[in-house]
Parts: C-alpha cells; structure tokens; sequence
C-alpha cells in the first residue's frame, strides 16, 4: 500500500510538474501584485507630471518608499512559484511578475541616476546667439530653423547636455551590467532575451532583411525628396537637417491645427468609438515651455485614468503622433482584464503595433480623401513623402537594433559604431556631434526591438483589416469591434495570440516592404 501511495504521488507530482504550493506563497505573491500596482500608479502620476509640467523626477524616494519590494527574496518566491504553477494563465501571470520584479532590481539600482538625468534634462538651457533656451525646445527649433548653419550652431549647443546625460547613462548602463550578472544571468542582453521572449539574433536578421531589402529605394527616393522639400542635396544632408526635412510646411494647410482634435474624434466614431464620451481618456495640448516636445500616453490607472501629452508644433506631425499615442491608450481604456500583470506589465511589441495601426491612418491615401482636402497632385507627393518617412525611421531602428547589441556587448569606441551605423542606413554626412548622442540615443532594455517587431506586425495586422473588412476598413464598426476584442484582452495578449488571430506565423518584413511599395505605386505620376 505504502509503495502504490508513494507511486501516486510521483505520478501527481510529474503530472502537474510541481511540488505543492503553500497557501503563504500565494498570499505573499497576491500582497506583491497589490504592491506593484500602487507602486506602477505613483511612477505613473510622477512621470506625467515631469513630461506635462517640467516638475522634478524622484523616482528613487517611491522606490525608497516600496524599499523591500524589489528584493531577491521577492523574486525567487515568485520564480519558484512560476516554475512550479501548472495553469497556463496563472503562469503568464507569473512570467510578467517576475519580468518586472527583475527590471524593477535594475530599475531600483539605477532610480539615483536616471531621477538626476529626467530633472537635468527637463531643467537643462543651453547658450545660443547670447540667449539662454531651454534643451527641450531645441528640437522645435532645429525643425523650424531655415538656415543651415544656424542649425548646426543649434545642434552642437546641445554637446554640453549631451555630455552629462552620457555620463549617467553610462554610470546606469553599468550598474544594469553588474546587477544582470548578480541576478545569475551570463550578460545583459541575454537577460533582456529571457525575460521579453524575443531573441536579439533574431531581431538582427530582421534588422538586416529590411534594411538589404530597402537599400535601393531609400537611396533613390532621398535625393529626390532633398531636392523637392529642402534646399539640400545628398552632399550637403546631415543629421541635424531632419527635422526641417520632416517638419516642412508644404502640407500643413491639409492638417490645420484646430480641427486635430475632431479629427481622431471623428475617425474612431467611425470605427464605432466615440472617444468624446470616454470620460476616462483626457488629452493635455497646452503648450508649455517645460513641456516636453514628445507626444507620450500615460496609464495611470488602467483602465479608469489614461492620459495623452502633446505638445503641437503645428502640421502633419502632430496628427501622426496624437493617433499614436491614442492607439495606446484604446488599449488601455478599453482592457477588461482585472489581473494586475494584464493591466500593466505586458511588453510593448502589441501596444506599440496598436499605435502605428492608428498613426499611419494618416498616410492612409483613403483616409486622406475622406478626411483632408488635398488635390490629387499634393496627395500623390504626400503619400510618396511618407513612404520615406516612414522608410527613414525603420531603418534609423534597424540601425539602433543592431548597435544597441554592439554597445551592450562591450565593443570599443561604440560612438564610432553608432555614427556610421546611422550614417550608412539614413545617407546623412557626420559630424562629430553626432557621437555625442551614442549613449542617450539607445532604449532602455531593447525597446528598439519591440518597435522594430511592432512596425512589422502592423503591416501584417493593417493587411489583415484590408483583406477581412475592405481597404476602408477605419470606416468599419466591425473592424472597431474587432479591435476593442484585441484591446480587451490588454497585455494578456502577445505578439504570437495576435499572429495567430490574423493567420501568421511569424513576425516579418514582407507586408511592410509591400505596404512601402504600394505607397509608392500611388504616388507615381
């Protein structure tokens, strides 16, 4: 009898793949997800606050405040958990918990020096012609500078500021090396790998597919697109030449500043989403000088408070970046989730591919002739311009990919490297502050690859809508019913539950290559 017993429950236990877990355990584990979310809540609100109102960042005094919740201890009870738990979704649940209790180590060790590097940089002024201007209106104004040289003077201002947040950077970057190392893990990219589920070799291949596959077209649309919006050709285009590249004024009497607002209203209504009515979404467009330039979503408290940050320099950029950041907060409104981890711990590759599927609406050439004015000619070059657009910024990302691997790598003299990476992809001369930005120019835990995955998986989603729901698939209910089915499911979805829900395997560059090249059929004259 005793030998059927101890059999039994061998089989129990190779059966469920764990030992029995104790009701403390659990308890413990439920009063860390209570933690967290208060803790999200308050980083959120403070975040916010820096962004919108320049006030000071102290995101060590909340972490001083949470001091044991981010502890070994903490994070081999809930490994220990999530190894032994049998149910597929309580286990997801655990992977993010444990995710981000392990970011939060790293997060926590380095609270110090990125509290100091947000404040410097919302306080930071530099000296231009004898005046003093605050840093984050530096990008405003290289976008709106029409002399060459001055904008040269106005992008190596910046060097100074650029200097000191490079320190920290690097002072942060090693503290996120050491601890990776003590946490157990062989590198820090190989930490990132585990935790995000993404494979950097992977992402590499990615990165090398779009920018091979897009070579040709990108260098002969350049000089072209230099010709028509700038006085610049390819000889005499640096980097500090985007932004008056990017924020040229042809257009901007097709995106008046004062029907922006009505304008998202207006498409998602037509999806069937009367955002007017969300009385859990505040958009903040106040210009303020301490304000950030960034447009940013903020989750507060997901999903009864979400607000949006945007600060309008006028044109087509700010309807681009007021339907990204909305595309994120859908999401966030609309999750019926209750756990904590679906609420707010997902990784980013769906969000992100929410907001581009949203933002590209406005290069969306039936979109445009349903809500612009443009003539056919102005929306021929406008199409055609986007297309570059938006060229020019998955190769400036297929560039960050693979730099971010060489910096976090160890490899000498990475300025260098980051430079001529970003020169090669994008055709632009250097100059020696461009290395300046080698250090500050690189998202936080590989958040260049969720972007690089989500601008591919949105293609490969916008398809889908094409295909299912006809090439004016915005102006569906049914696509909108679709989608709020998506964002109900909040980050409890994942990249691989949407590829299977649109019929794809594997994330890829195929339809974003194809999109590109339709954009560029119809632009032809």
């Amino acid at each position: 009898m005793k030998q059927i017993l101890i059999a039994w429950v061998v089989a129990a236990t190779l059966l469920t793949g764990c030992a029995p877990r104790h009701p403390k355990d659990l308890r413990d584990i439920d009063s860390l997800r209570v933690e967290i979310e208060g803790l999200v809540h308050e980083q959120s609100l403070m975040e916010y606050n820096g962004w919108v109102y320049g006030r000071p960042s102290n995101q060590d005094s909340l972490y001083r405040a949470h001091q044991g919740l981010f502890s070994r201890e903490n994070l081999d009870l809930v490994t220990r958990a999530w190894k032994e738990e049998p149910d597929s979704v309580q286990r997801q649940r655990l992977a993010y918990l444990r995710r981000h209790l392990t970011l939060g180590i790293l997060a926590k060790g380095a609270a110090p020096l990125t509290d100091r590097a947000s404040t410097y940089e919302g306080q930071a002024s530099v000296s231009f012609d004898g005046s003093s201007i605050p840093y984050r209106q530096l990008a405003s104004m290289l976008a709106n500078e029409r002399d060459p040289n001055r904008r040269l003077k106005l992008y190596s201002a910046a060097d100074v500021v650029f200097d000191s947040l490079s320190s920290l950077a690097r002072q942060t970057n090693t503290s996120y090396y050491r601890l990776a190392s003590d946490l157990g893990y062989p590198s820090y990219s190989r930490m990132v790998e585990e935790l995000k589920g993404f494979s950097l070799g992977e992402a590499s291949l990615l990165a090398e597919t779009a920018l091979a596959a897009t070579d040709s077209m990108y260098f002969l649309l350049l000089p072209n697109i230099l010709s028509h919006y700038t006085d610049l050709d390819t000889s005499r285009f640096f980097r500090y030449d985007t932004g008056v590249l990017f924020r040229n004024r042809l257009f901007d009497p097709y995106f008046p500043k004062a029907n922006l607002i009505s304008s998202v209203y207006e498409t998602y209504r037509s999806l069937g989403l009367d955002l007017s009515a969300q009385k859990n979404l505040l958009i903040d467009t106040t210009e303020r000088p301490e304000k950030s330039p960034r447009a940013a979503c903020f989750a507060i408290d997901v999903p009864d408070d979400i607000r949006l940050s945007i600060k309008p320099n006028g044109g087509f950029d700010d309807y681009a970046a007021l339907f990204h950041e909305v595309g994120h907060a859908e999401q966030y409104a609309n999750t019926t989730e209750h756990a904590m981890e679906f609420k707010y711990l997902g990784v980013s590759t769906l969000t992100e591919t929410y907001a581009f599927l949203s933002e590209y609406l406005c290069c969306n050439p039936s979109w445009l002739r349903l809500r612009s004015s443009m003539p056919v000619p102005a929306l021929k070059d406008y199409v055609q311009f986007q297309a570059f657009y938006r060229l020019y910024y998955v190769r400036r990302y297929c560039a960050k990919v693979l730099y971010e691997q060489q910096l976090h790598g160890g490899a000498a003299r990475a300025e260098k490297i980051y430079a001529e990476l970003l020169s090669h992809a994008l055709g632009y001369k250097q100059v020696l502050s461009d290395e300046k930005r080698f250090l500050v120019d690189v998202d936080p835990h590989y958040y260049s690859v969720e972007y690089l995955r989500a601008w591919f998986l949105e293609a490969q989603l916008n398809r889908w809508l094409s295909m299912t729901y006809g090439s004016n698939w915005f102006e569906s209910p049914s696509a909108g019913a679709f989608l709020r089915s998506l964002w109900a499911k909040g980050d409890r979805l994942t990249a691989d539950d949407l590829l299977a829900a649109i019929g794809e395997k594997n994330i890829s560059a195929g339809a974003w290559i194809t999109t590109i090249n339709d954009m560029l059929r119809f632009s032809s004259r």
